[in-house]
Order: C-alpha cells, then structure tokens, then sequence
C-alpha cells in the first residue's frame, strides 16, 4: 500500500463581524430603557395615589370640623359662648381666606379633635352669621393633611327660614 502523507485539512479562518455581540447589545440596552420606564411609571403611581389618599384624609377632617361648628349653631338658642364672626365688607377678601382665623392660638375659629394622627394639625372650624332674623351662617372647616401642601376647606350654609 501506498503510503500517503494526511494534510491536516485546514479551513481558512472565518472573520468573525461581531454581529452576534452588537445585536445582544441592542438588546440589553432596550431591555434596560424599558425597565427603567416601568420603574418610572411605578414611582409616579405610588406618588399619585399617596396625594390622593393625603387628600382624602383632609376631606374628610374638614368635613367633620364643618360637622363640629354646625353643632354649635344649631342649638336653640345659641349659646352666648359660641364664637361667631362677622362676614368680610363687600370688595374685601372674604373672612375664611384670611390665615390668622386658621391659626393654632386663633380665636376665631374653634380646633377639632382629629382621631387621625397623620394630620399636620388639628382641623378648624369658623362660624360666619349672615342674618339675625332668621339666623343664617356659613361654616367653614379647614384641615391640612400630612403634608402641609394638602390643605382643604369645606362650607356649609345653614337658614332658618320659616
């Protein structure tokens, strides 16, 4: 037999382009933008829905101050301790929009005790008469939430026509 001499049998080297890596790049770069979205979307939700709830605290404890004023009002009589402010003269900034009345030392307005502890403060209350003969008033409840931002104020009228 004859003797043959083996070549290896080489194959010319492939050039390799690095396809393979730039695709997988592009790939975990959009993977990333798109995590990063999400975690976007989630923050700004978790903002949004503890504003709300915030806010629905301060609703409801200035509802329940309007609540506490209007009490006051509508025993018959009122008693002389009651606390009533007179409404602000035409073309002046009506009596509720003033901050002294909202006060913790204020005078005017009366505090409400809040079972809510994450109220910034107490809600108050202030009584505005409108007539005498029939009594007519408007109450106005104010409370500031847990961030002192979140700031509601309620009215309520109450007449007593005949």
């Amino acid at each position: 037999m004859p003797h043959r001499s083996f070549r290896p049998r080489h194959r010319a080297p492939n050039r390799e382009r690095g396809v393979v890596l730039i695709i997988g790049l592009i790939m975990l770069m959009i993977i990333t933008i798109i995590s990063v979205a999400a975690i976007r979307t989630t923050t700004t939700d978790e903002k949004i829905a503890g504003n709300a709830r915030d806010r629905d605290r301060a609703f409801q404890a200035a509802e329940a101050a309007v609540r506490s004023c209007l009490a006051r009002v509508t025993v018959k009589p009122v008693p002389a301790t009651v606390r009533i402010v007179t409404p602000s003269v035409v073309g002046t900034a009506p009596v509720w929009e003033n901050a002294g009345h909202w006060a913790d030392d204020a005078t005017t307005s009366y505090a409400v005790d809040s079972i809510d502890t994450t109220l910034a403060s107490n809600p108050r209350c202030l009584i505005e008469r409108f007539s005498i003969d029939p009594p007519s008033y408007r109450v106005t409840g104010r409370a500031v939430g847990g961030s002192a931002d979140t700031i509601v104020m309620l009215q309520a009228t109450l007449s007593e026509e005949e």
